[in-house]
């Protein structure tokens, strides 16, 4: 039986705590050089930030018979690179970053300032929620603005299970 690819419902609640866990996690990033990742907060010319897609979704749900319940859920995200310039190495910087950004968040070796790192555990979710995976896609930059501002953006999505008892 093929995986269920449409979400069945909204994790309200896991909402929240995904958004802190996940701004937690990016922050935590090596290579941030002394930046910050914001929540959905970019200037104008740069910065970097992250968007949730379509919140905490619960894409499977199982009930026991004694009333345990197991859902299986993503929280799909975008990280977002801001930068003022569209130059070729501007743009493979921003590129560069993002995909090493993204090896590290799904535990893949990746070379920050000539030394490999590797992100290990992920963060502790409060309540019942426990994440098991991460995964990204590629980056891409969109159209750039008439003034040379360019949004570069990495897909990634957390896994995550929810129990609890009904």
């Amino acid at each position: 039986m093929a995986d269920n690819t449409t979400p069945i419902g909204v994790d309200a609640s896991g909402h929240t705590i995904l958004t802190k866990a996940v701004l937690a996690l990016l922050n935590a990033f090596p290579g941030l050089n002394g930046r910050t990742v914001h929540f959905e907060e970019l200037s104008a010319d740069g910065g970097i930030a992250f968007s949730a897609n379509n919140g905490a979704l619960i894409m499977k749900e199982r009930v026991s018979i004694t009333g345990r319940t197991r859902q299986t859920c993503q929280y799909p995200f975008y990280v977002v690179y801001r930068s003022n310039s569209t130059r070729t190495f501007q743009a493979l910087a921003a590129q560069t970053f993002l995909d090493t950004m993204g090896k590290w968040l799904c535990g893949e070796p990746a070379i920050i300032n000539g030394e490999t790192v590797r992100r290990t555990g992920f963060p502790v979710l409060d309540g019942s929620r426990t994440i098991t995976k991460i995964t990204r896609s590629n980056s891409y930059g969109l159209t750039p603005a008439a003034n040379g501002v360019q949004d570069w953006l990495l897909p990634v999505t957390v896994q995550y299970t929810n129990e609890f008892d009904a």
